[in-house]
């Protein structure tokens, strides 16, 4: 207590409060110094972790898109293999219908030609479209020369079994 004595006795009334308004604008100043930078420290952080949890989302989708990308390419590779088993059934199909086709412009040859010597327009006409169908599948020439045999016979038109 002797030095605040002490303290009072030396400096008039005056002086001692301009002592104590500059200590206390002192620490007032020093308190609003330290909150404007912890402010600024708090903001800093802030848009750190912002900065990192956009970071991290963008991480996050790019990592979604590609396993996305990886499941679409197993996807692609499935309909891929899908399709040239297709393909190749489909390939199939068609050789069977050509073959199917040519067996019967052989029979119905061998049985116009060589068995009744003669055919009605409505035989003609239904041997005429499977030929077609068996030309357009890609047959050979070999049946050309029969279907030329045929179209030659002498035509009917009411066919009987008659011979």
């Amino acid at each position: 207590m002797s030095e605040l004595n002490n303290l009072l006795s030396s400096y008039p009334l005056q002086e001692l409060i301009v002592i104590i308004c500059l200590i206390i604008g002192a620490v007032i100043s020093s308190w609003k110094m330290y909150d404007f930078l912890h402010g600024k420290y708090e903001d800093t952080l802030q848009k750190r972790e912002k900065e990192n949890n956009w970071k991290d989302s963008i991480s996050q989708t790019l990592n979604d898109l590609d396993s996305k990308i990886d499941n679409l390419g197993a996807q692609n590779q499935k309909i891929y293999n899908r399709q040239e088993q297709v393909d190749i059934t489909l390939a199939l199909v068609q050789e069977r219908m050509q073959e199917n086709s040519r067996s019967f412009l052989i029979d119905a040859h061998h049985k116009f030609c060589y068995q009744y010597k003669k055919i009605d327009d409505l035989n003609l006409q239904s041997i005429e479209r499977r030929y077609l169908y068996y030309k357009t599948a890609g047959g050979d020439t070999f049946i050309d020369h029969l279907m030329e045999e045929i179209r030659s016979l002498p035509r009917v038109t009411v066919f009987t079994d008659d011979v």
